[in-house]
């Protein structure tokens, strides 16, 4: 393993063999572990276990660095602010109040890069795996087309929130109203 205080990038990676059997052939898996910087997140560790006779994959990303934790606010005036760039750390939760629309990151999530427009068509992907149980047939159309309209540029005005305890989430707007946590 490097140390917080060794380069990054100058070793190609080395994969080890390990005793753990794969989970859908039963072979050993190898481990793969690199430290590295990206975009946004700085410092990042990369672990993979593969195979090499199923070609299994599990990867882990995570974080070293964190910075103080924040609430980035951006108010959506037009169909121009739809294409704003944005950065959702993978601790980051997104909300759009006026919506009741909220996206909780998952226990795997790693971050996204995207925009307003990303985010919104995601939400629109997730209706469609409502039932009944979770909202009337009338609900989900009313807010499924209220969501296609802002996508279309019906010019609704909405709040689109990320709270990042992590601090690393950006977006890309000189509206931004960021709020710093207290703590």
């Amino acid at each position: 393993m490097l140390m917080a205080d060794e380069q990054y990038d100058d070793d190609i990676p080395k994969e080890f063999v390990t005793e753990t059997p794969c989970p859908s052939c039963g072979e050993p898996l190898y481990f793969i572990f690199y430290r590295t910087k990206i975009t946004y997140e700085e410092a990042v560790e990369i672990e993979t276990f593969f195979c090499k006779k199923c070609l299994y994959k599990s990867t882990q990303i995570r974080q070293i660095d964190r910075q103080e934790p924040k609430t980035l606010v951006f108010q959506v005036r037009n169909r121009d602010d739809l294409r704003t760039v944005l950065y959702r750390s993978p601790e980051a939760r997104i909300s759009i109040p006026e919506l009741e629309a909220d996206i909780e990151p998952g226990e795997i999530s790693t971050g996204e890069i995207t925009t307003v427009e990303g985010i919104l068509s995601q939400i629109l992907d997730k209706l469609q795996l409502l039932d009944e149980e979770d909202a009337s047939p009338e609900d989900l159309r009313a807010i499924r087309e209220r969501i296609e309209g802002i996508i279309q540029g019906s010019g609704e005005l909405f709040t689109f929130v990320i709270d990042d305890p992590m601090g690393k989430s950006r977006i890309n707007s000189g509206r931004v109203i960021t709020l710093k946590h207290e703590g």
